[in-house]
């Protein structure tokens, strides 16, 4: 999932950045292309890249909704790192969980993490995000070994 939105992300900039007039759907593949490419690296076979993955994504065409793969990849990294705080310290996590999810509709996502002592301006915190997901990637190489 990091990976994906670091390409959509890539491609997205790349779109902005060239865009002063109508661009076209070659042009469009061509993004996509090197947007995998440099997200990807070469974890993938470059025989199956995906020139249209643009073209089934409706918030590229939405005017308002510009880069909306930023808070799948926040969501994802704000949970892995809320389960790396949990794995630390679990009782002292769930007596708190609970006012962290009762203040998610109410106030800041600085304010919500501050309910935990979690200060998300911090690396250290988004740090431990990152090594959750590398577990992740290292449990599935093995399983594929």
């Amino acid at each position: 999932m990091i990976i994906d939105i670091l390409s959509r992300f890539i491609f997205e900039t790349k779109l902005f950045e060239k865009s002063t007039g109508p661009i076209s759907k070659h042009q469009m593949k061509a993004f996509m292309l090197d947007a995998q490419k440099e997200a990807y690296l070469n974890g993938l076979d470059p025989n199956i890249l995906h020139p249209y993955m643009w073209l089934n994504k409706g918030h590229y065409y939405s005017a308002g909704l510009n880069f909306y793969n930023f808070p799948y990849a926040f969501g994802l990294l704000f949970g892995k790192g809320l389960y790396a705080q949990y794995l630390k310290n679990p009782e002292t996590f769930l007596k708190s969980y609970d006012d962290l999810l009762t203040l998610t509709t109410k106030t800041s996502v600085e304010a919500c993490a501050k309910s935990m002592n979690i200060d998300v301006t911090q690396k250290d915190f988004w740090i431990d995000s990152l090594e959750q997901v590398k577990k992740d990637i290292d449990e599935v190489i093995e399983l594929l070994s």
